[in-house]
């Protein structure tokens, strides 16, 4: 459920390096008048110093900051409710920001975008750079994995890359935990409005609906609330327990073939495709989990997410999926990703035999656990 001002402000905000604590703000609806101040430490000659508004489909210049000539700036804004900004030094350095009713200081490099930066005064914006903390902690296990994992692929050890794919869910739980609780430290900051890009909405339906209620109660008027309250509100079409919407899609011969076909089963639709390394790496174990449980009324709904009709085709062939597969070509355009708010692959969703969903994103060893749940040992 990332959205674009937050994308693009997560974006620049993984190049700073430090903040320290700020006061705690309070959001009010009346305009008010705060400063944002700073020194640049390497300023660029003839070039400019930006501050501009980060909306949710693009980004707005608010004003030109004048630098004097010790390299200091300091401007005044008007703020009626807490807003993501950033501070654009001379298209070289990119500090974000959420202004609201406190005094900002900001120190940067200005030269270059891994550049020093320092923001002070700034509560909301203290959350947001501990966030990111915890999303960098997560990117450097992550990246240790990547390496043991092509290692383990390197020398065609599956036990091995079991082994990782568990480590990397349980890194990926452990960090949505820390996630979650600095969430609910924030109170009613809109920083926590970006931290929620970084949990696995369906997983954490329940969380995100109860901040929701929250942001509607405490911070009605926010345009950030209203689009996250949108944004709950189409995940809860496809929460657990509710019924799954029908999909009518093109298998490899050209026959439309539905989801609904298959009721009466509990079926898993999987969306893979040709092209995306970890769905092939998958299906190995979707293969083996399908012959173990086939005849005990499990069926797999194949929806690739592939553009060449050629490759669909040869890895259909090439991984032995022999249950029913469907495309219409179309990427992550697809009719069916968008139905089920697919960004990402592999993703799974399991359905009940009354049609309902019971689970989604299970892989290695969650799949083989829920289906041994389902049926037992066979």
């Amino acid at each position: 459920m990332k959205t674009l001002y937050l994308y693009l402000f997560g974006l620049a905000l993984l190049s700073t390096h430090a903040c320290t604590e700020g006061q705690s703000n309070s959001n009010q609806n009346t305009a008010h008048q705060l400063w944002i101040e700073g020194k640049i430490l390497h300023p660029q000659q003839n070039e400019y110093l930006v501050l501009e508004h980060i909306g949710e489909n693009d980004i707005e210049v608010i004003d030109t900051l004048i630098v004097t000539s010790d390299s200091t700036f300091r401007y005044s804004l008007k703020e009626s409710s807490p807003g993501f900004y950033r501070l654009n030094f001379f298209n070289r350095q990119y500090v974000n920001l959420i202004l609201d009713d406190e005094n900002v200081k900001v120190v940067a490099d200005g030269s270059r975008p891994d550049g020093e930066v320092e923001v002070t005064g700034s509560s909301d914006t203290d959350y947001l750079y501990a966030v990111n903390g915890i999303m960098k902690d997560m990117q450097e296990q992550i990246n240790g994995l990547n390496a043991d994992f092509m290692k383990a692929r390197s020398e065609e050890d599956a036990e091995a890359m079991e082994q990782v794919e568990q480590q990397y869910l349980q890194i990926e739980q452990e960090n949505a935990e820390k996630v979650k609780s600095k969430i609910e430290e924030m109170g009613n900051s809109i920083a926590a409005l970006y931290a929620v890009n970084f949990l696995d909405a369906e997983k954490e339906f329940p969380f995100l609906d109860k901040l929701a209620t929250k942001f509607k109660q405490e911070l009605p008027d926010s345009p950030y609330t209203e689009q996250f309250v949108t944004q709950v509100e189409s995940l809860r079409s496809l929460a657990i327990g509710m019924p799954a919407p029908d999909i009518q899609l093109p298998n490899p011969k050209g026959d439309t073939v539905s989801l609904s076909s298959l009721q009466g089963n509990y079926v898993m639709i999987d969306f893979w495709a040709a092209w995306c390394g970890p769905c092939r790496m998958e299906n190995p174990n979707v293969v083996r989990m399908y012959n173990k449980y086939k005849d005990e009324g499990f069926e797999i709904y194949g929806v690739s997410l592939d553009q060449s009709r050629e490759k669909w085709v040869e890895a259909i062939e090439k991984d032995g999926l022999t249950w029913p597969q469907v495309s219409d070509l179309q990427y992550f355009n697809s009719e069916a990703a968008r139905l089920y708010n697919i960004n990402a692959i592999p993703a799974t969703v399991l359905i009940d035999p009354e049609g309902k969903i019971i689970a989604k994103n299970l892989r290695g060893q969650t799949l083989e656990e829920k289906l041994s749940e389902i049926f037992g040992d066979v």
